[in-house]
């Protein structure tokens, strides 16, 4: 323990790389953030690379909630004139950590233009969407135009809302960004016809709520008035704002949001680094029969450990 006020002494940037953490929990070292961490089910590691001859040290700390596939990056605590090799050794020991967890891929949101890109990159991390945030607060500007609203979904909703899912998120994309984070609850919102035109996937804290929302680009709703009715049917804000994020592979919600009254963030990228073999394999059993002859399911990963021999 004696070490750490030493640490702290000398750290100068303090990097936040996940944003809903710092959306719906505040500063990655706020109180609100410390005491989620000890969430029993949570893994949770904090790693620290020191460098004896220049006397700095740099700290990261990675995460991942027992419902997901992917370990993510909390934050990065680092020395003005730290060295990008130790910046490297630290993410690689937070990256083997993941592994031993079992997490399929690490991931962290990180602006393009910043020095720590560029490290990422040199970790082996790729850019797999780019994505920006928009805080909304109530009440917003005008009268509600719609006739429908947003509802809470349930188990009836969980089919359609995985055709639409499959339909807008790329199959690249896919092991990073699922169906949904199952924090909460999320909403759905249908046609007259009983259409499905848009799920949102919802993620609360103490000081904001984050939103992913899934809207078809067919939509027979006007988009702007479709976002503001998802801002007004959300429940139990208690005042909060709402972060909604806009991914590069929905470009219609990026635009809409700019219609509305929203300030924008700039734009960020959602890193990845792969820590299993994707392999599409044929399923034993096929199921054309029941789905009328859609195509197969296939197992999109592989366990490493199988291709020890070949690497």
């Amino acid at each position: 323990m004696a070490d750490w006020p030493y640490i702290f002494r000398h750290r100068r940037y303090l990097k936040s790389l996940d944003n809903i953490l710092a959306l719906t929990r505040g500063a990655p070292l706020s109180w609100t953030n410390l005491l989620a961490s000890i969430r029993p089910l949570d893994h949770v590691f904090t790693g620290i690379c020191e460098d004896d001859q220049i006397h700095q040290s740099w700290i990261g700390q990675i995460h991942q909630s027992p419902r997901l596939t992917s370990a993510h990056i909390h934050y990065l605590l680092q020395p003005a004139d730290g060295d990008s090799r130790d910046f490297c050794a630290l993410l690689e020991n937070l990256i083997v950590k993941a592994g031993g967890w079992g997490a399929k891929q690490v991931v962290a949101d990180v602006e393009p233009d910043s020095e720590t890109f560029v490290q990422f990159r040199r970790a082996g991390f790729s850019v797999l969407a780019k994505h920006k945030i928009f805080k909304l607060t109530l009440p917003l500007e005008g009268e509600q135009k719609l006739e429908g609203r947003w509802r809470i979904w349930n188990k009836t909703d969980i089919h359609k809302m995985r055709g639409l899912y499959f339909t807008l998120v790329p199959p690249l994309i896919q092991p990073v960004e699922p169906l949904t984070r199952r924090e909460m609850l999320g909403l759905v919102y249908y046609d007259p016809s009983g259409e499905l035109l848009a799920y949102a996937d919802l993620v609360y804290g103490p000081i904001g709520a984050w939103v992913l929302p899934f809207i078809h680009p067919q939509a027979t709703e006007n988009m702007s008035d479709l976002l503001a009715q998802l801002l007004l049917d959300l429940p139990d804000l208690a005042g909060r704002p709402v972060y909604i994020t806009a991914r590069s592979y929905q470009p219609w919600i990026e635009g809409a949001l700019k219609q509305i009254s929203a300030k924008e963030s700039p734009e960020q990228a959602l890193m990845v680094r792969y820590l299993a073999l994707r392999q599409r394999v044929r399923a034993e059993v096929t199921f054309a029969p029941i789905e009328n002859s859609e195509p197969e399911p296939t197992i999109p990963l592989a366990p490493i450990k199988r291709h020890r021999e070949k690497l």
